[in-house]
């Protein structure tokens, strides 16, 4: 069985043993073999630094090899969802697809964390003072105890369940939206995503960490406006998918007060450009989808792929 990788890909399966594990049963071969590959390990090289929008021109000759490759059967990538056109093009195709779920989400979760801290800590404040070498220091008044701050966490898998546990930590009480309504212990409320605007109003924050789904795309949309109170000025921090969340409708309420901060590090565009408005918004934290970097991703990648190969060959997959 031979499996289409990157050099780098390569390296990272030899090191963990794959060869040696596998004896005589499995090679590896590069994109000039491609007609020969029967699985594909795609990692992050491959297709860094291309965008849901864009593909560089490196990535596109990898995409065209696996779609042209005759006898391929299974694509296993590197990233926690596999919701992009080559993706869908290949299931087409009868070609199995999986991801790396839960594979980075420790470091998407500390990323969330981190950006609702810079705000609710007033970091972000204290920031500007550096730049304009100001000392102002804050009255308590300015800022709020955490344990009387509600967050609502949409989603509940690997990456949501994960900010959910750090942030009841912190003492924060917590609202769950989820697929499924079935309870979660330990939190305010369980919902399905369709609770979103009734709930949306009633909490200070809000982090998503679903899938992007027809149930989910555009969840924050300008009926959010409606139920947002201006007296209540809501906390957004999207770590998951870019169109969860109506960019104009963010603007419009940013703009209404009726949302105050958000960190964003996925968009609806991607790379997001230089004059988008996004950029000039001072109270928003703007990252360039980096929630789930971590030097400890490959091996956790690497672990994981292998341990769906040798069930691949248990199965027949030889």
């Amino acid at each position: 069985m031979n499996i289409l990788c990157s050099e780098r890909g390569a390296r990272e399966l030899a090191d963990a043993g794959l060869l040696a594990r596998w004896p005589g049963r499995v090679d590896l071969v590069g994109i000039g073999q491609a007609d020969q590959a029967d699985v594909v390990f795609l990692t992050r090289d491959i297709v860094w630094p291309s965008t849901d929008d864009w593909l560089a021109p490196a990535t596109a000759a990898f995409y065209d090899a696996m779609l042209a490759a005759p006898r391929l059967r299974w694509v296993h990538t590197y990233a926690s969802g596999a919701d992009r056109r080559i993706y869908h093009d290949l299931r087409a195709r009868g070609v199995q697809v999986t991801n790396s779920a839960g594979a980075n989400a420790g470091a998407v979760a500390q990323t969330a964390l981190a950006g609702f801290l810079y705000f609710a800590r007033r970091l972000h404040a204290a920031h500007r003072q550096q730049l304009e070498k100001r000392w102002q220091p804050m009255a308590h008044d300015e800022v709020r105890a955490l344990r009387s701050t509600e967050a609502m966490v949409v989603g509940w898998g690997e990456i949501g369940s994960r900010i959910g546990q750090y942030l009841s930590t912190l003492g924060m009480p917590l609202r769950v939206l989820r697929q499924s309504a079935e309870p979660v212990a330990g939190v305010v409320a369980t919902g399905g995503y369709e609770r979103f605007h009734e709930w949306v109003g009633q909490v200070d924050w809000v982090f998503f960490a679903c899938p992007l789904s027809p149930a989910t795309r555009g969840l924050f949309n300008m009926g959010t406006l409606e139920a947002l109170r201006a007296g209540r000025p809501l906390g957004v921090v999207n770590v998951a998918r870019g169109p969860l969340i109506d960019t104009q409708a963010l603007l419009a309420a940013h703009a209404r007060g009726l949302v105050r901060h958000a960190h964003l590090d996925v968009f609806d565009t991607e790379p997001l450009p230089p004059d988008h408005p996004l950029w000039d918004c001072e109270d928003f934290l703007v990252t360039p989808h980096m929630a789930g970097t971590s030097d400890g991703n490959r091996e956790e990648v690497v672990d994981r792929f292998l341990g769906l190969l040798a069930r691949f060959l248990e199965a027949g997959g030889n």
